[in-house]
C-alpha cells in the first residue's frame, strides 16, 4: 500500500528507468502520482517505494565542487547504487552531469 504523498520510483523491470513521482491518491489498481506539476493515473505494480529523497523538485540547490546555483530539474533512482541522482538546470540550462545528494546542498 502506498501513503498519499509518499515518494515512489518507477519500477526497473516495468519501465527500465528510475524517474520518481510522488503519490498522490491510491485506488485498487491504479495509483494517481505527481511528476513535477502534472497528475499521472498508473498501474501500482508500475512502482516501488523508496526513501524520500534530500531534494524536491524546483528546489534551489548549490554544487559544492564549482560554487554554483541550480534547480532540481529530475529526480532519479541509481539502481547499482541504490540511491537518488538529480538532473539539474542552471541559467536556464539543463546541466548534462547527474549530481548526488552528497555533491548538493539547498541554497539559500
Amino acid at each position: 500500500m502506498l501513503d498519499k504523498n509518499e515518494i515512489v520510483s518507477a519500477n526497473a523491470e516495468s519501465y527500465n528507468i528510475g524517474t520518481t513521482v510522488k503519490c498522490i491518491e491510491e485506488n485498487e489498481d491504479t495509483v494517481t502520482v505527481l511528476y513535477k506539476d502534472v497528475e499521472y493515473m498508473v498501474l501500482k505494480t508500475a512502482f516501488k517505494s523508496r526513501e524520500t529523497p534530500e531534494f524536491n523538485w524546483n528546489d534551489n540547490v548549490r554544487i559544492i565542487a564549482k560554487d554554483k546555483t541550480a534547480q532540481i530539474d529530475l529526480i532519479c533512482w541509481h539502481y547499482n547504487e541504490k540511491r537518488y541522482f538529480y538532473m539539474l538546470i542552471s541559467n536556464g540550462k539543463k546541466l548534462s552531469k547527474r549530481y548526488y545528494a552528497n555533491e548538493l546542498e539547498k541554497a539559500h
